[in-house]
């Protein structure tokens, strides 16, 4: 029996100065038709005396702290001790706009053939808070989805859930560190209906305690690797022609010595995906303030930074059924 709408998903580990900033926030947007599940992987910190601490004022209405296998498996116990109609995932060290993601969960209670929302997101860096930036590779690799059928990877902080379609969907992958990577590349693999959502729903906040940098650049290629040749529509190979193979038998035997002079003279042969321009800096107004830290001003800084970009502006909808307008608009919904 469903009852809430929706229930937040919060996973946490030995990181309770990032945690009370997004507890702090998620709390006080709570409404009474709203829950908060948060599951702690056995954190040696102040985490569990903290979370009891909420439970007992009724700021929090669930909570485990025990030891587990990482950041898919919280989120699944979660997902499974959630009681409401929608599920939105929610991370210990990142900001989200609770007011679009509200606006988002409304859409899917209205359209119940939905089963999953996904949308923009923004970033910062906590060394540097006077930039900030918004991907547009997600919409439009959404767009081709929505056209092609074609499986797609993304950040996973915008994801919301109908927890009934967790029977389709699938529960989080324990095997990866980039869950979220996985989990969209299976969603957008399956015959989900999912949307796309053109408010900001959140904002990470880039931290060197985060799942991602601590993940070295090798073994988040390699997965990444992995998951793509698995995910993606596996192509018929083209038998090369006779001028093809002619050019490989020339070039074959000088192909080490034209790699040695590229690496004697520090040419790059091709731009990895880690070099290539990152997207637009947007500026974000930062003001340092006297007594603030680094860490209270990173989270001020989304807040204004989401509140700006979303409110007063119209958040709009798009899947299967909206397909034929969805390229009309596309551009301008991105603005």
């Amino acid at each position: 029996m469903v009852q809430y709408k929706i229930s937040y998903i919060l996973t946490t580990y030995n990181k309770l100065p990032y945690l009370q900033h997004v507890l702090e926030r998620l709390v006080a947007a709570r409404l009474p038709d709203e829950e908060i599940v948060v599951c702690d992987g056995g954190s040696k910190d102040d985490t569990p005396a903290y979370l009891q601490r909420l439970l007992e004022l009724g700021k929090i209405q669930q909570y485990v702290s025990e030891p587990d296998k990482g950041e898919a498996h919280g989120f699944n116990k979660g997902m499974l001790l959630a009681r409401g109609e929608i599920v939105k995932i929610i991370t210990d060290d990142d900001a989200f706009h609770f007011p679009a993601i509200r606006q988002a969960a409304e859409f899917m209670c209205q359209n119940h053939d939905i089963d999953a929302i996904l949308g923009r997101s923004a970033a910062i860096m906590l060394n540097d808070l006077h930039f900030a930036t918004i991907p547009t590779k997600p919409a439009e690799e959404f767009r081709n989805w929505l056209e092609n059928e074609t499986p797609f990877w993304m950040v996973g902080l915008t994801l919301i859930l109908r927890r009934r379609s967790l029977a389709l969907t699938g529960l989080l992958s324990t095997e990866v560190v980039l869950v979220d990577l996985e989990f969209i590349y299976r969603i957008t693999s399956l015959k989900a209906n999912i949307a796309w959502c053109t408010g900001i729903l959140s904002m990470h906040v880039s931290n060197p305690d985060g799942n991602f940098n601590r993940m070295n650049a090798e073994a988040r290629q390699a997965e990444y690797d992995r998951l793509y040749r698995f995910y993606s529509k596996p192509v018929a190979p083209i038998a090369p022609s006779f001028k093809e193979k002619l050019v490989e038998v020339i070039k074959h035997p000088i192909r080490p010595y034209k790699d040695l002079l590229i690496k004697k003279l520090k040419l790059n042969k091709a731009v990895e995906p880690s070099a290539l321009p990152a997207p637009e800096q947007i500026a974000t107004n930062y003001i340092s303030r006297e007594n603030e830290d680094n860490l209270e001003a990173a989270y001020r800084v989304c807040d204004e930074f989401l509140t700006v970009h979303n409110d007063g502006k119209k958040i709009e909808f798009f899947y299967k059924k909206t397909e034929a307008g969805f390229n009309k608009i596309f551009a301008a919904a991105q603005q």
